[in-house]
């Protein structure tokens, strides 16, 4: 899939904050059809992400 340029020009913490949203949602779906450790491992991702974009967006408040 290509990148579009809104894509190329996101800073860090815009896409790690959509992955957090993206993981959120795919985490709802998976526990639907009770795969447990992929519900696990996508909410690894997404603390991680909501961790990368939060500290780059509120480093200096």
């Amino acid at each position: 899939m290509a990148e579009t340029s809104s894509e190329q020009n996101a800073r860090p913490e815009e896409v790690a904050a959509y992955v957090a949203t993206l993981a959120r949602e795919l985490k709802v779906l998976v526990e639907r059809h009770d795969l447990a450790a992929l519900a696990y491992l996508l909410d690894l991702v997404r603390l991680e992400a909501e961790e990368r974009s939060a500290s780059k967006t509120n480093r200096f408040a």
